[in-house]
């Protein structure tokens, strides 16, 4: 094809999350989905795992190095940072405020 990846990291989102109701799976884990989105797709498609989620039972985990600040996260999302690597801050030089 001629679509972009973030233009297939979209399409196989929404595939995904669509796929949940045929096919419903306690979680479903996802690696980097993101990295080729604008981040109107990343705002959009997140936006859409969060509706696929609200009636609970389902939950989605993505790993990514990359992830927008102010999403619109449920008052039953959990995120998890984990920081590693020689380049990452200091805890104590970290605003994970900037991430809420």
């Amino acid at each position: 094809g001629r679509d972009s990846g973030g233009e297939r990291s979209v399409a196989t989102m929404i595939y995904l999350i669509a796929l949940q109701i045929i096919n419903p799976a306690p979680f479903r884990v996802v690696d980097e989905i993101n990295q080729a989105m604008d981040s109107t797709n990343e705002r959009n498609v997140f936006a859409c795992i969060m509706e696929a989620c609200k009636d609970g039972g389902k939950q989605y985990f993505l790993l990514t190095p990359k992830l927008l600040p102010d999403l619109d996260y449920g008052t039953d999302t959990t995120i998890q940072l984990v920081c590693n690597g020689p380049y990452m801050l200091q805890r104590k030089d970290m605003d994970l405020a900037a991430f809420c």
